[in-house]
């Protein structure tokens, strides 16, 4: 009888072993499969980034043929110090340190800004270029919009990250892997809002 009670023993040890394994193992893979998924997210963030950097020399040759000449080196510097954080938010690692993001997001802010500014002059333009400009004018409107999906996506992801770090009882995992010393910083909700909102024509 003892012995058998040994070996219901030694079984429920085992069971309980494996099963204690398997539940730390999944507590590690999830945080896991959230970091690569973070890590996604920022990739597609970034080259939405890009391919609206892509769409500006046409845009800027547009200024030039309707002899706005005085706009294209401000857009051009903005693009210059936007492609420069770019690159280096591509290359660092997540998570991004917060005073990185806050370059990121001046540069990106000030290329909206100069982006609209320039679309409100050339809107009223009567010249043979007006399609070519609402041509290119419809891609940067589309990749606005990219932009605000992705930023959307990329925030959604540091933020289940950060409250699963935060919570019981997946914050108990969080300390054991030490992914509880990682904090996600989100893009502020202000940057790449839809072209509808930050393209729209002044009321005043």
């Amino acid at each position: 009888m003892s012995h058998r009670l040994l070996q219901f023993a030694g079984f429920c040890s085992v069971f309980f072993g494996i099963v204690l394994f398997c539940v730390v193992l999944g507590g590690y893979t999830s945080f896991w499969r959230s970091q690569n998924r973070i890590e996604a997210s920022k990739a597609l963030l970034t080259d939405a980034c890009q391919n609206r950097l892509d769409l500006l020399p046409e845009l800027i040759e547009i200024t030039k043929k309707n002899k706005m000449q005085a706009i294209g080196p401000e857009i051009n510097q903005a693009a210059q110090k936007a492609m420069t954080i770019l690159q280096k938010t591509i290359t660092q690692e997540t998570p991004l340190e917060k005073a990185l993001i806050k370059e990121f997001e001046i540069s990106q802010s000030k290329l909206t800004l100069q982006l609209k500014d320039l679309f409100t002059q050339l809107e009223g333009s009567s010249d043979k270029n007006f399609q070519q400009f609402k041509a290119v004018r419809s891609l940067l409107f589309a990749a606005q919009d990219n932009l605000f999906v992705t930023k959307k996506r990329y925030n959604d992801e540091a933020n289940y990250f950060n409250t699963r770090a935060a919570a019981f009882p997946t914050s108990l995992f969080a300390k054991l892997f030490r992914f509880n010393k990682m904090k996600y910083i989100e893009i502020s909700k202000d940057l790449f809002l839809p072209a509808n909102k930050v393209f729209a024509p002044s009321t005043s």
